[in-house]
């Protein structure tokens, strides 16, 4: 009864110390929102002489009929589906090779794990030199086997895909990070048992470790698809939207609009037609990826 009663007095005890924090970042939360929703339903510009108004959801439809930023939310969505997708497939890839056992094998995974502790913006010039069509060494190992240059970030067919690939490069390595650490959860014996009943490596990994696996997965995908969205440093390092806005996503768009066009209102109206989308597609992933009974 005694020992009852002091856990409840600790339970009170840790609740005094995180419900204020937990009160506080809500409230801030709420008055963020509040004030980018207030943004939106007016029309301030630092490029008008006149004073602010009410247009209430006017900026909204100007996005729905703006080409330019339907066109950029498209190569966002495209930019999410296909870095998430590549990075979580290689990630499972990479990280069932290092569950092995074989020679160097610390030093490997020393080595994989590099591009992802670098910043954003010393990846992005990394790349940027690399695609360059002139002096860049992407050309230069083409051309030893007698494939002629290309303008990797120059051509609006190929800019979205090198960027595509600097992602995939630096943020693959997490991916591998999380599933080798639920990989050395997994019982060898389990393993080691579908091996002495004759299972394949491939149906293996197919019905034994990729199941075990799918909790984790799913959380990778859903923290990449989140940083996805929020990419930002790599295009404005490697092509700052270009060429011809093929490389333009949705936060570069509200950049572009908030910062060269001063339109603070339109540019809050996309930022948060973009959170709102995004929330909604994160919340249908993990629904799917996650069941109830996996949860």
């Amino acid at each position: 009864m005694k020992r009852h009663g002091m856990h409840h007095i600790s339970r009170n005890h840790a609740r005094m110390f995180y419900q204020p924090v937990v009160g506080f970042l809500a409230l801030a939360a709420f008055a963020l929102l509040g004030y980018a929703i207030w943004l939106c339903l007016h029309n301030i510009s630092l490029m008008t002489t006149k004073g602010t108004q009410f247009v209430g959801f006017q900026n909204f439809v100007r996005l729905a009929t703006d080409w330019r930023g339907l066109q950029a939310l498209w190569r966002t969505v495209l930019f999410i589906v296909l870095a998430t997708s590549f990075e979580v497939i290689l990630g499972i890839a990479i990280a069932l090779f290092l569950d092995q056992e074989f020679r160097g094998k610390k030093f490997v995974r020393a080595v994989i794990l590099v591009p992802m502790i670098m910043t954003p913006v010393i990846a992005g010039l990394t790349w940027r030199f690399l695609f360059n069509a002139q002096s860049g060494m992407i050309n230069y190992w083409l051309s030893t086997i007698g494939v002629a240059p290309v303008d990797w970030l120059g051509n609006p067919n190929v800019a979205l895909y090198a960027v595509l690939v600097a992602d995939i490069w630096q943020w693959t390595p997490f991916v591998v990070l999380l599933a080798m650490s639920t990989l050395e959860t997994i019982p060898k014996d389990l393993v080691e048992a579908a091996r002495m009943d004759g299972a394949s490596e491939v149906r293996i990994i197919w019905h034994v470790i990729l199941p075990m696996l799918r909790r984790t997965l799913a959380v990778a995908a859903l923290i990449r698809a989140i940083d996805s969205v929020k990419a930002f440093d790599l295009f404005y390092i490697m092509t700052k939207g270009g060429p011809a806005l093929s490389t333009e996503t949705q936060n570069l768009y509200g950049y572009t609009v908030a910062f060269t066009n001063f339109d603070i209102s339109y540019a809050m109206t996309i930022a948060l037609f973009l959170t709102i989308v995004t929330n909604i597609a994160l919340m249908l992933l993990n629904r799917f990826a996650m069941p109830k009974g996996v949860r």
